[in-house]
């Protein structure tokens, strides 16, 4: 596959002109694999053809080039646009520029209730309700409102707790909440808390709210309501701590979004700090992926090009690159026709734009450590193990199940960058669970998981391989770990990992090659493997628990009548496990108004009948 790649890359590099311009390279089904520029066609397409000097991902997608695609320009400038457009356009799968582009967090109230709920979200905005943001991250999101509870009280207990009315919340003793849950605050007074808290964080203005804090706590202490006032007061403090700590009062800038970049040894970080109403929603580091000709203006113009397609604009852009020479309506769109992009060079601006600049340096800086630190763990790993290959991308895998019943396999990635969320995997074993019940054959189960995971290679487009796979479990796991991957034409090493004595962490016993090596308890490459063990076991038990939940309200279901999956969904989303299914009255079913109320009947005699 990867000689088919390179002959056809080979002949199209013959036909290239030597100017400036945009190639794009395809596979046998005419998706767009890659988007590239270059300021020399032909000597750039070249490159491609030196296959042990690429990395294991692009080597990857010289095997899928089945043809190639090329646009001539006058100027390099004009590839960089073009660039630009055809990658947000296309979003090609090995064009990674922006790993980490999730929807940004917001701050949700509802308005489709008496007692609004302030709660986090993310994703479309389809409810009915206020959405304040977007915020950096989501630890931006829960410190904003822990700050806004403690100052407004409002609640964030359930619904269920609210409509019962008769149980009080423990943020309530905490004085976090006002307590709708245990009808101590009337709909009215509620609704003068939800505005204050709206007006506080649409305008960024705490101004008001401080003199009708003031005030009320004056006239509690008049009243010689003391503990009254004396609440009012801590809110009161709260409220300044975060007016004096998170605002800015710069001319010109309420919404403001500004980016930092900072490059070094070939790496980029791009800092990035969020201000909306004059007041900061925190800040976030992004290491984008880029070519290492490319210079810091064109970085940061495809940054910002990927980053905002699916995101708010502010009205001010503020970075440290001269971007506007790079920048025009065919560039960005016409969504940045409002925006200014600015270059400060001196006052307030720059002072903002020099602590993300801080920022991008040490983060970098903690990247690249990080990076030396992986690096040494593999160089300790080939040493110790004796494997010659390059080791980029490591993959366990781990089981879960209860006597049998709901088994599921996992997989988890790690690479230079950490754990690879997006390559995690789960996997439904298949075999017959009541025949198996008595005799569990983990063994099974491993083998199954592995030939799904890489049957079918030579067909399969999306099968990244990895360097390493670390397995949790003794020399039974191991054994048929190997022999599957073996009997799968793969050469790809494997190290088990088994407790040691006791099931004593920290005396694991390492397989590899049916050799056994134990490390010193204080050895940093066992705890560098232990990490990823650990975290293939996390995934292995929540996913299990969760199948487990599903199979059990699934099981009780299926023998009432009436009950089909959207029913089954209502009911999962709103008692949550079958256990308080189980305790809820008939009233608290009543609530679920789209069942009708005979078969909400059936379900609560199910249950309470003798």
């Amino acid at each position: 596959m990867t000689l088919r790649g390179q002959e056809i890359i080979r002949a199209t590099a013959k036909t290239l002109p030597k100017q400036p311009g945009v190639y794009q390279m395809e596979d046998n089904k005419g998706n767009i694999l890659y988007i590239g520029k270059a300021k020399n066609l032909s000597n750039r397409v070249k490159n491609y053809l030196s296959i042990n000097s690429l990395t294991r991902r692009i080597q990857r997608m010289v095997s899928l080039t089945d043809s190639m695609n090329f646009f001539v320009t006058n100027t390099e400038l004009e590839a960089i646009i073009l660039e630009c457009n055809l990658i947000k356009k296309h979003k090609p799968r090995f064009n990674v520029l922006l790993r980490d582009d999730k929807s940004f967090p917001y701050i949700f109230i509802s308005s489709e209730h008496d007692f609004p709920r302030i709660e986090k979200h993310r994703g479309p905005k389809n409810k009915l309700g206020r959405y304040y943001g977007p915020f950096a991250s989501p630890d931006a999101v829960n410190r904003t409102i822990n700050t806004i509870q403690r100052i407004f009280l409002l609640r964030s207990c359930t619904d269920k707790e609210v409509t019962a009315g008769n149980k009080l919340c423990f943020n309530y003793y905490l004085k976090r909440c006002s307590g709708p849950c245990g009808s101590k605050i009337t709909k009215t007074e509620y609704s003068k808390l939800i505005e204050a808290a709206d007006d506080f964080l649409s305008s960024g203005n705490s101004e008001k709210v401080q003199k009708s804090f003031t005030s009320s706590m004056y006239k509690a202490s008049e009243q010689k309501n003391f503990e009254l006032a004396a609440s009012i007061r801590d809110r009161l403090k709260a409220l300044k701590h975060i007016a004096q700590n998170n605002s800015i009062k710069i001319k010109d800038i309420k919404d403001a979004d500004i980016f930092a970049i900072h490059s070094n040894k070939g790496k980029t970080c791009i800092y990035g700090s969020f201000f909306r109403n004059n007041t900061s929603y925190g800040g976030k580091a992004f290491f984008p992926e880029h070519d290492e000709l490319a210079d810091k203006n064109e970085i940061m113009l495809g940054f910002i090009n990927i980053f905002y397609d699916k995101k708010e604009i502010p009205k001010i852009i503020i970075t440290n690159t001269n971007i506007n020479k790079l920048n025009n309506a065919n560039t960005l769109g016409k969504n940045f026709e409002k925006t200014k992009i600015l270059q400060p060079l001196k006052g307030p601006k720059k002072n903002l734009l020099k602590f993300a600049e801080k920022n991008a340096r040490i983060n970098l800086e903690l990247k690249l450590n990080k990076l030396k630190t992986y690096d040494n763990f593999i160089f300790e790993i080939k040493k110790l193990f004796k494997i010659k290959n390059e080791i980029k991308k490591i993959e366990a895998y781990d089981n879960s199940h209860t006597f049998g019943s709901s088994p599921v396999g996992v997989m988890v990635a790690y690479n230079n960058n950490g754990f690879i969320k997006s390559n995690y995997r789960k996997f439904n074993i298949k075999f017959n669970i009541e025949n198996n019940k008595k005799n569990v054959d983990d063994y099974y189960m491993m083998k199954e998981m592995l030939i799904r995971r890489f049957k079918n290679l030579e067909f399969k487009e999306d099968i990244d391989l990895p360097d390493l796979i670390l397995i949790d479990g003794g020399k039974g796991q191991y054994n048929i770990a190997s022999k599957t991957i073996k009997d799968l034409n793969l050469k790809i090493p494997i190290i088990s990992m088994a407790k040691g004595l006791d099931r004593d962490s920290g005396r694991e016993i390492l397989i590899h090659n049916r050799f056994t090596y134990r490390l010193n308890d204080n050895n940093t490459l066992l705890h560098f493997l232990q990490n990823i063990r650990d975290e293939v076991h996390r995934f292995a038990i929540t996913t299990h628990r969760s199948k487990r939940d599903k199979m059990t309200i699934r099981s009780v279901f299926d023998e009432l009548d009436g009950i089909g999956p959207q029913r089954k969904k209502m009911l999962k989303k709103q008692f949550g496990s079958i256990e308080r299914l189980k305790q809820a009255s008939f009233e608290e079913l009543k609530e679920i108004k789209s069942i009708p109320e005979k078969i909400l009947r059936k379900i609560y005699e199910y249950f309470h009948s003798v």
